[in-house]
């Protein structure tokens, strides 16, 4: 994609505001450029699982957005995830979660991409997950 980063920006909390599942969780667009992508939530207690960490699936969920919207900025916006797996480093537990995207290739139809998940906590950040995924062009509006 191309523009200015803050147009970039802004058409991605575009995208995460227009989506119920994302307003709910509470997902916000911090970078989207086509080196990188970041995108953040609180780690709110109605997001862990018994243990207090916090739930695969809202790493899983921070990890889709992410991957998806990595292979959005180097595809153009009419994307689609193909698929992607996860793995669980640590227990997630802390403020935030931040994921950050990277695109390791590219082609015309599709991209696969990588998302670091990270936990904050007083300013100190800890990897607690890894995502690869692929991304595909679809013919969506």
């Amino acid at each position: 994609m191309t523009g200015a980063p803050a147009d970039m920006l802004a058409m991605a909390q575009g995208v995460l505001d227009a989506q119920p599942f994302s307003t709910l969780v509470g997902a916000r667009a911090t970078r989207f450029t086509p080196d990188g992508v970041e995108v953040s939530l609180a780690l709110r207690p109605d997001l862990t699982q018994h243990h207090g960490f916090a739930h695969g699936g809202l790493q899983a969920t921070l990890a889709d957005i992410t991957l998806t919207f990595m292979g959005a900025a180097v595809l153009g916006p009419s994307v689609l995830t193909s698929e992607f797996k996860i793995n669980f480093l640590r227990p997630a537990q802390g403020d935030t979660l931040i994921g950050r995207g990277t695109v390791l290739s590219a082609g015309k139809r599709q991209a696969v991409t990588r998302c670091d998940i990270y936990a904050t906590q007083g300013g100190q950040e800890k990897l607690v997950a890894t995502a690869l995924g692929t991304i595909a062009r679809a013919d969506v509006p």
